[in-house]
């Protein structure tokens, strides 16, 4: 009787697809994806070069190295609590690797580039800043994901204005947020006083956030989320 069971079970496991053949040993875990250090984070960095290739400029350097995050907000006027808010809520949509947007993220490291034309140019049209931010754990930066990813739909589909102290207003239109090969990005078009064009692109890789804003006054800008991807594709993996 038990044979019979047996060749039974046997001709369902061939005549229903997803059978499992069950087999003696141990199991192993899958291997985890190493986790990335201080001293690597400056080589994740792409070039000026590469950067420019992305965005269709032959002339693009670093102009600024930094380990700290960006604190734009410190340098902007507000005059209502209410603008006072919105700001805060939306510095992931106004720029790359902000102090206010890492804050209780429970970061380690950073290390981030501005790259545009050289400062000795008559003009630049092209901008953009890389960030890799590392966290202590894998959890930690796919938490600081799935938080920022809920931030930026906020702010989202909206006109946001920011006040300058010592330049006129600037007043952007922002997109939809959209995420793809888990990048998350989302596009910003100034309407005034310049005509930029930007995108900023987030992704985590491990315990690493790579934070990426690109802009143009050329045109419509998608150039951040191929940058964060060429950086993402130099982190380790399994």
């Amino acid at each position: 009787m038990t044979s019979r069971v047996a060749a039974i079970a046997a001709l369902l496991c061939v005549a229903l697809s997803g059978c499992a053949t069950t087999t003696a040993g141990t199991a192993t875990p899958a291997a985890e994806t190493p986790l990335t250090t201080p001293e690597s984070l400056p080589s994740l960095l792409l070039s000026a070069t590469d950067v420019g290739a992305v965005m269709s400029s032959a002339d693009m350097v670093v102009t600024r190295d930094v380990t700290a995050p960006w604190n734009d907000f410190a340098r902007s006027s507000w005059n209502d609590s209410a603008r006072l808010q919105d700001a805060a809520d939306c510095m992931a949509i106004a720029g790359a690797a902000q102090q206010d947007v890492y804050a209780g993220s429970g970061w380690t490291a950073l290390h981030g580039q501005v790259v545009r034309e050289p400062p000795a140019a008559p003009s630049w049209s092209h901008f953009a800043v890389q960030a890799v931010v590392l966290f202590p754990t894998a959890q930690a930066a796919a938490d600081f994901f799935a938080g920022s990813r809920d931030r930026w739909a906020g702010c989202s589909d909206r006109e946001l204005t920011y006040a300058q102290q010592w330049a006129p207003d600037q007043v952007w239109s922002v997109g939809p947020v959209s995420t793809d090969r888990d990048v998350l990005a989302v596009s910003r078009v100034q309407r005034s006083p310049q005509t930029w064009s930007c995108q900023r692109a987030l992704t985590v890789h491990a315990n690493v956030a790579v934070d990426v804003e690109a802009c143009s006054l050329d045109g419509p800008a998608s150039a951040a989320a191929d940058i964060a991807r060429a950086i993402a594709d130099r982190l380790p993996s399994a």
